[in-house]
């Protein structure tokens, strides 16, 4: 059965109905980082109201561990100490049921809720933890594509075909690579799967960085960030339906899609798909 990944803004444009009504008949995924990115919002003046019809939305997809995490479980990568308790789909639904019987922000950060890990914690500690993550998180994202900018403007990498996306994308995946294989057992087999698990991830990427380097480019977009760690959750042989209201992000995968399945090599043929919110929910 294919699967259908919705990112934040499908989680926003839906009517609660119509996802309950989808999730009688699909199977709907979202990322940890789709929640927590409209939950950071909670404490915006004269807008519990509406962060909390959002919230409420969340009960009808299945919450995905967290997408860096999830990854390098698939790769069998030795692990290492890394707070994200936070993003467990468990907190997420304890915070859910807190979110029900609250009527107002002030009651719901009074609420107290249980991580992974067994222990106590306050919602507005959570959410607060959360900003951080998600601060700390947008800015090293920058950076990276930064870096990856003045590759494309100085001319050190020039994209002029897709193969050469591809050929891009590879190497940028490669780098994750060369971080994370001393914790690997160094084999094919775990390097094939990092290319699978990495691909789009690293495709978003070079393809932002490719519109952002171009001449009269807008600056950086705030989402950028929560688009590319939903993006890891994909593997190139996944069957998956990512549903966006995201005009750049759609067009980004579409793209990408189309790479891949242009290379006429098996290996990197994928099913993955890209829809609108709209087509889908009317589908």
């Amino acid at each position: 059965m294919r699967a259908y990944l919705l990112d934040t803004s499908a989680i926003r444009w839906a009517p609660c109905r119509k996802l309950a009504e989808k999730a009688q008949e699909h199977e709907l995924l979202a990322s940890p980082f789709a929640f927590w990115e409209i939950a950071s919002h909670l404490g915006d003046p004269e807008d519990f109201g509406r962060i909390k019809a959002n919230l409420v939305k969340f009960r009808h997809v299945e919450l995905l561990q967290e997408s860096t995490a999830e990854a390098e479980r698939e790769i069998a990568l030795a692990p290492v100490d890394i707070e994200n308790s936070l993003e467990a789909p468990d907190v997420i639904y304890a915070m859910l049921a807190a979110l029900d019987k609250s009527n107002s922000v002030d009651q719901l950060y009074m609420c107290r809720i249980r991580d992974s890990n067994g222990a106590v914690r306050e919602i507005d500690g959570c959410v607060s933890r959360i900003q951080d993550i998600r601060m700390t998180g947008k800015r090293q994202f920058r950076e990276f594509i930064a870096k990856v900018i003045k590759l494309l403007q100085t001319r050190r990498v020039v994209l002029d075909t897709p193969r050469a996306f591809h050929d891009g994308t590879l190497d940028l995946t490669n780098g994750w690579w060369i971080q994370v294989k001393p914790r690997s057992d160094g084999s094919d087999e775990s390097y094939r799967k990092l290319i699978k698990r990495g691909y789009f991830f690293y495709a978003y990427v070079l393809r932002r960085a490719a519109y952002y380097a171009e001449p009269n480019a807008r600056t950086f977009d705030e989402n950028d960030f929560e688009d590319a760690m939903q993006l890891l959750h994909l593997t190139i042989d996944a069957e998956v339906t990512v549903v966006s209201s995201d005009d750049g992000l759609r067009t980004c995968l579409q793209e990408t899609v189309q790479t891949l399945n242009g290379l006429n090599d098996d290996w990197y043929w994928t099913s993955v798909q890209v829809c609108d919110t709209g087509s889908f929910l009317s589908a």
